[in-house]
């Protein structure tokens, strides 16, 4: 229930990153901004969603029981979540530079060879977070979205989903048509 969510959250996710790289390949500047604000903004809601409603629940259910083998101990949620929420940051940063350069290079049109460089840069950019989410989205959906099943209660599950879904329908009202 709440791993079909957010794993399906994650392939629409993957599409919007697809259709970017594509983008990126075609040298066009003004869908690359387009796509990478979609894209950045998708990813932002997805993280919110883990931060404010998934990571929380985690935590507060592992440190309420004894530890079992079938549970993740209380360490192990802590880790995998730090791991997860540096990974977060790492993405945010990437694709504010990257959406940074982006506007410059619509800013300043006439300049097509800086125009290139500043799409190679965003490439690289966009290549370095679509490497890392491979082994976070890895994580998550081997082992982080499988928890709640195994540790919160039928109630405490059904809260958890409406939050997650609430989170990941709130996106900016910009892009609210096209997602």
């Amino acid at each position: 229930m709440v791993a079909g969510i957010l794993e399906h959250d994650h392939l629409q996710i993957s599409e919007l990153l697809h259709d970017l790289q594509s983008g990126l390949q075609q040298q066009d500047a003004a869908r690359t901004l387009d796509l990478l604000d979609l894209f950045w903004a998708r990813l932002a809601v997805h993280i919110r969603a883990e931060n404010l409603c998934l990571f929380p629940a985690i935590l507060d259910a592992a440190r309420g029981f004894s530890y079992r083998n079938d549970l993740p101990s209380l360490e192990e949620a802590e880790e995998a979540i730090k791991t997860l929420r540096s990974d977060h940051k790492f993405f945010m940063d990437e694709l504010a530079k990257a959406m940074k350069t982006s506007r410059a290079i619509i800013r300043d049109a006439e300049s097509a060879p800086r125009a290139t460089a500043q799409l190679a840069t965003i490439r690289d950019r966009v290549n370095a977070v679509w490497l890392r989410l491979e082994s976070h989205n890895a994580l998550e959906e081997e082992q982080v979205y499988r928890w709640p099943a195994l540790i919160l209660s039928a109630p405490d599950l059904e809260r958890l989903r409406a939050s997650l879904k609430r989170e990941l329908e709130n996106l900016p009202p910009r892009l609210a048509d096209r997602a």
